[in-house]
């Protein structure tokens, strides 16, 4: 098992005052589910958010497997956070690679998690049938199940939001940018737009990516636009000699 936390470079030679600090961890290693689980990377962007990317792995089964771009310090109590997915390639093109938001109980393989995931947008099969559903692990080192189904064929760049009210834990997206959300919901299927999970807070929160394929396939994302109840999470403080180096920067 592998749990290899990161502070991230790009944050520590700018040294901005963001509205949250941003950290990376790899989690899982060669006994992922499809794994070999062999890592990823974070490049944080000039504008805000990130690409994140995976190398085999999965958000399933018994122990995940994925790059993780989390919020120091953990969240309590009720938030809603919304992100938009600009893009979400897999090389070699697959089914299964995932990316999205993720609660989770600690930074461990094995950890009770909600996650909304987002099916990736070069893969017919994934494109036009896997879509968007919420997924649940309720116990440590158990398997996993989705709570919800449905919303195929995506379309990009496709906006999120996932509300947590006590253990209820609500996804909806949106294809103009947040201005109207539609649940995740599949009726028809019986499928809900919501799973309940209770955690002891602070939980871990964040975005996830997997590859998938018995470790064959490399997930990559570029998600941006985060935002916690409201609030940009990468806004800078500007202020003096900083504000001048993070104008040179974006430039």
């Amino acid at each position: 098992m592998r749990v290899v936390l990161m502070v991230v470079i790009f944050m520590m030679l700018v040294s901005p005052t963001w509205a949250f600090n941003w950290l990376v961890a790899e989690v899982g290693g060669d006994d992922s589910e499809q794994g070999p689980y062999q890592g990823g990377e974070v490049k944080f962007l000039p504008d805000g958010g990130f690409t994140i990317s995976a190398t085999g792995g999965d958000i399933w089964g018994n122990k995940i497997g994925c790059t993780l771009a989390y919020i120091e310090g953990g969240i309590s109590g009720d938030f809603i956070i919304e992100y938009t997915i600009e893009e979400h390639t897999t090389d070699p093109p697959t089914t299964w690679s995932k990316c999205g938001v993720m609660i989770a109980q600690e930074i461990d393989p094995e950890t009770p998690y909600v996650f909304l995931q987002s099916t990736c947008s070069n893969d017919p099969t994934a494109l036009n049938d896997k879509g968007s559903k919420i997924i649940t692990r309720e116990a440590w080192g158990g398997g996993a199940g989705p709570g919800s189904n449905g919303w195929a064929p995506l379309q990009w760049p496709v906006t999120y939001k996932m509300v947590r009210e006590g253990d209820i834990f609500t996804a909806s997206l949106s294809f103009d940018g947040g201005k109207t959300y539609e649940s995740v919901e599949d009726a028809a299927d019986g499928k809900a737009g919501f799973t309940e999970l209770a955690f002891k807070d602070p939980v871990v929160l964040g975005i996830a990516i997997n590859g998938h394929n018995a470790g064959q396939t490399t997930g990559t994302a570029t998600v941006v636009d985060i935002r916690l109840n409201g609030e940009d999470t990468f806004a800078v403080e500007a202020s003096g000699k900083l504000a001048t180096m993070w104008a040179e920067l974006k430039g």
